[in-house]
């Protein structure tokens, strides 16, 4: 009998991912590796496309290898990659202008721009309340037009790393349906782009790839890219899809109502529907399409909050990380059971954890804030209120989940990612949104949405609907205390209405220059 084996890579903002996988789902052999960056300042953050080239390569040649005799038998290679940014290629499909994410936020004055002019266009087309890969381009064609007539089109990360290892021609460089909300330039009823977003914000549609399906063949693995990863050449690779609805996929969230919480390092609460509504009166939802034709990801994401997590540890956590390790757990473990023993909604200290900005709706001037403490507050309350200011973020979008979509029962959010560990966490956003929380027993699940992905592009799996929830088992439940969710829903209204009070406040403080020691 012929084995067949499926490759996944994923690419996000601080880790590549490779897995191999039978056609049963199961996990052969992973590795994962760091990607670097440069932050030089504050509000710059800038990472090279062909820094991540380099990682997949390696990456893959070291699964293969690991996995001994597994390489041969690769019947198709599925990829992802973080969708918040813009890179551009020449016309050799060599980088023109570098892959560039939100993080970097020098390109906002553009996102202001487009929402002053098109706001309802914007969201009523495109599903967007805040335009990255639009803006990044009006960013480099006024801010650097050198740069901006090299570019021969405008693409994602993921098109970029899969392109690259097919040697395709840039005239085939592509865009998958999963990335078409973030283009900021897209009509997302007709699955294409919108030549009125188009003219009105004076974007060349010839700059723009053409769209495709996120499973996709886009081609097959190139003779050279072959040796250098040590795979045979001609394997298919598909286009692939965002890291996020990659993630749905895995997850098994291709049924209408079904919700899922990505707590990762840019967490994501998504719903999967049947229908797109733009979200006009709230301007929080992202309307995402999802890889699967005919279903929508309405989601909120919320800017480097596993990031956020990390700071934290790092700059207040040492005494704790060395105590985690002569008892051999994790630091954020023993966070988690020092902030158990403090009362729900942290005895009144109210934390904002938006550290990179809010992003839905999008206000990148606000930033971290703890308000309200006083002698009797400690590390662990502040470690606690820090995870439930993400929970009150959530259940904001929750009750316009449940507005915009008033016929769909809200029954339980998967939980899945790094952050789905935490028991505290889990149980924190189970008792503030008053919904039973369910945790998947894996942790590969944008990993596993691209091999399932790459299968359904080869035909190994037919009906990604039909097997969708057979590649993993629920685990721990967690239901909602009554009481502390109505004890709660008193924080989420303070907390929805803190932003319109101190916004002034973060604008006057943007307004200060940094102290310049030199002068």
């Amino acid at each position: 009998m012929k084995k067949s084996y499926l490759m996944a890579v994923d690419m996000g903002v601080s880790f590549v991912k490779v897995g191999i996988y039978d056609t049963r789902a199961r996990c052969i052999h992973s590795v994962s590796d760091k990607v670097p960056n440069t932050q030089p300042e504050a509000g710059v953050f800038m990472q090279k496309a062909d820094d991540y080239l380099q990682i997949v390569l390696h990456l893959i040649k070291r699964c293969v290898q690991d996995s001994r005799s597994l390489g041969k038998h690769i019947e198709c290679i599925g990829f992802s990659a973080a969708m918040g940014g813009a890179m551009g290629i020449d016309r050799d499909f060599n980088v023109a202008a570098d892959w560039s994410i939100v993080s970097d936020q020098r390109f906002n004055p553009y996102v202001f721009e487009m929402l002053d002019q098109e706001k309802s266009l914007l969201i009523g087309k495109s599903g967007t309340n805040f335009p990255v890969f639009a803006a990044k381009i009006l960013w480099w064609k006024h801010a650097f037009p050198q740069l901006h007539k090299k570019v021969f089109k405008y693409i994602f990360l993921c098109a970029y790393i899969a392109g690259k290892l097919a040697n395709i021609d840039a005239q085939d460089a592509f865009i998958d349906r999963s990335h078409l909300q973030w283009t900021a330039l897209a009509d997302l009823s007709a699955g294409s782009f919108s030549e009125e977003l188009c003219q009105s914000f004076k974007i060349d549609q010839k700059l723009l790839p053409k769209v495709v399906d996120s499973y996709q063949v886009i081609g097959k693995l190139d003779k050279k890219m072959a040796g250098l990863c040590a795979l045979k050449e001609g394997i298919p690779l598909i286009a692939g899809a965002g890291d996020k609805p990659a993630g749905t996929v895995g997850a098994g969230l291709l049924s209408k109502g079904l919700l899922i919480d990505e707590s990762a390092s840019f967490a994501a609460l998504s719903l999967c529907t049947d229908q797109f509504v733009p979200d006009h009166k709230r301007h929080t939802l992202e309307t995402l399409m999802s890889p699967i034709r005919g279903l929508y990801l309405p989601s909120i994401f919320i800017n480097g909050s596993g990031i956020t997590h990390q700071w934290f540890k790092d700059t207040f956590c040492r005494e704790e990380e060395k105590a985690a390790q002569k008892r051999s757990i994790s630091v954020f473990k023993m966070l988690d059971q020092q902030a158990e023993k403090i009362n729900p909604g942290s005895d009144k200290l109210l934390a904002i954890g938006l550290l990179a900005g809010r992003g839905y709706p999008f206000d990148p001037n606000i930033k971290g804030m703890w308000i309200n403490y006083d002698w009797s507050h400690n590390k662990a309350h502040f470690w606690r209120s820090l995870l439930e200011s993400f929970a009150y973020e959530y259940a904001s979008a929750l009750k316009i989940m449940k507005d915009n979509y008033p016929d769909i029962r809200f029954d339980e959010i998967r939980v899945i990612g790094g952050a789905a560990r935490s028991d505290l966490w889990n149980q924190i956003k189970c008792d503030v949104s008053g919904i039973p929380y369910v945790r998947l027993n894996r942790d590969d699940f944008t990993l596993l949405g691209d091999a399932m992905l790459a299968g359904h592009g080869v035909g190994i799996y037919p009906d990604l609907r039909k097997i969708s929830n057979c590649f993993f088992e629920t685990g721990k439940r967690y239901e909602p205390d009554e009481a502390k969710h109505a004890y709660y829903k008193k924080f989420v209204n303070v907390y929805e209405d803190l932003f319109g009070k101190i916004r002034g406040m973060y604008t006057e403080l943007k307004k200060i220059p940094f102290y310049d020691k030199d002068r």
